[in-house]
């Protein structure tokens, strides 16, 4: 009995402590005027709440919930409480949440209405991170609330600007802005920023040596017009060398562990190719501020220069049409499995410009053999009419060992020869100031509209 009573009072301390936890993080919320603003539409847009923490309590909760809330969610399950999903951080870092209510319901009531960037006065913008949730819903009294979360936002400026858009998904039309202090605010004396090495900058894995040229962010996505200064593009630029001797064998695939002393941490992926002389990697979601030094790991990933017993030779592989489908094809390279599962015409409804149409090449792999970042790769690829498509610029999308290549072939390709090479990256570290383009200097070097 003494036992059972020990446990039971061990487990309401516990529970009360939690409890307490939330309480205190709830009273910590920041605080300031609710501000709203009139659309042309008629809609009134208010800004409600803006939380920052490794997670966010819905402030449209009834008190006991958002107090329950501080529990684990496995906790709250098991009592048959369910909460609404919760914004949370990925890593140890708080993020930040911003809660919107609009006096109007919007067609899709499930999804959000609105896009949202939070920034600073020397325009550094950041959206919301793919990675990180998003909370939509309703109650008797409010048609619509929504909350975004931002795991990269300013955190030296003292003061937020929190711009509204009109397309939660890309690129809209500047609805309203709004202003808040800064719950986050680092001063440099708190936390000084990263050292920064000058470019050129050099670095080396086994035989092959990277030097970053250039680091810039430019105002806005290459060949487009919005002529929004909150939208950037990061373009990084390498030479390359593999045993003392220059190579374009490989590319700058992606950047993992992209960050800044505050706190803000990201990722870059984008497209990636070579352009005189130069490998380039360009990303637009989303760029660190630029006032200070980013820390990010480069991976890079080899391309060309296989040995025969490196590759996984494909001959003749349909691209589907309306009435046919690949049968899914599979190989073992380096002890793990390699697939692929589709081919097909990006726009089948579209005819093709230059005589070249797009096709998306779905493949994938298992679980890499050792703890080195291992990727598929597209080593050559001819079409059927004879064509070699491998000096296309090509992108891949999706998870770390699942990617999408796109070829542009041409418009009467039935099929394609493949040969595929499944290899370790090579990875390295760079820390360096990123500085904004200066347009007097003409565009980076590899900055093609056709991206």
């Amino acid at each position: 009995m003494f036992r059972r009573f020990r446990w039971a009072f061990a487990l309401l301390t516990l529970l009360a402590i939690v409890g307490l936890a939330a309480w205190i993080y709830r009273a910590s919320v920041p605080r300031f005027p609710i501000q709203q603003t009139v659309l042309t539409n008629g809609t009134t847009l208010r800004l409600v709440s803006v939380q920052l923490g490794l997670r966010d309590i819905d402030p449209f909760l009834p008190s006991w919930k958002q107090w329950a809330s501080g529990f684990p969610e496995s906790w709250t399950r098991q009592v048959g409480l369910h909460l609404p999903p919760k914004i949370q951080a990925k890593g140890n870092h708080p993020i930040l949440s911003v809660w919107l209510t609009a006096s109007k319901a919007p067609p899709t009531p499930s999804q959000p209405a609105y896009g949202v960037l939070v920034g600073d006065d020397d325009n550094n913008f950041a959206g919301r991170a793919h990675e990180v949730s998003y909370n939509v819903g309703w109650t008797p009294e409010i048609p619509h609330y929504e909350a975004h979360g931002f795991p990269i936002f300013p955190r030296r400026s003292r003061e937020l600007r929190i711009r509204i858009y009109d397309n939660p998904w890309g690129n809209g039309h500047l609805l309203h802005e709004f202003r808040i202090p800064n719950p986050a605010f680092i001063s440099t004396n708190d936390v000084p920023p990263f050292a920064a090495q000058p470019l050129p900058q050099s670095r080396t894995s086994g035989d092959l040596e990277a030097t970053l040229v250039s680091l810039q962010v430019w105002p806005t996505l290459v060949g487009m017009k919005l002529g929004d200064p909150a939208w950037h593009q990061t373009h990084l630029e390498f030479t390359l060398r593999q045993g003392g001797h220059p190579t374009t064998n490989w590319v700058a695939q992606r950047i993992h562990d992209l960050s800044d002393a505050t706190g803000n941490e990201g990722a870059g992926i984008g497209p990636h190719d070579w352009v005189n002389g130069r490998a380039f990697l360009m990303f637009t979601y989303w760029p660190l501020p630029l006032t200070e030094p980013w820390q990010m790991e480069v991976d890079f990933c080899q391309r060309h220069g296989f040995t025969t017993n490196e590759l996984w030779e494909i001959r003749n592989v349909p691209i589907a049409t309306a009435t046919t489908a690949l049968t899914p094809m599979t190989n073992r390279m380096n002890g793990t499995e390699v697939w692929i599962t589709a081919l097909m015409h990006a726009n089948p409804d579209e005819i093709g410009d230059n005589g070249r149409r797009g096709v998306n090449l779905d493949a994938g792999s298992g679980s890499p053999p050792d703890d080195r970042r291992w990727h598929l790769t597209i080593a050559k690829a001819i079409d059927s009419t004879g064509r070699d498509v491998t000096a296309n610029e090509w992108m891949e999308a999706g998870f770390e060992n699942n990617g999408q290549f796109t070829f542009n072939v041409s418009t009467n390709a039935t099929s394609l020869d493949l040969w595929l090479a499944y290899v370790p990256a090579r990875s390295m570290k760079f820390t360096a100031q990123p500085v904004r383009h200066d347009p007097r200097n003409g565009q980076p070097q590899g900055s093609r509209t056709s991206h």
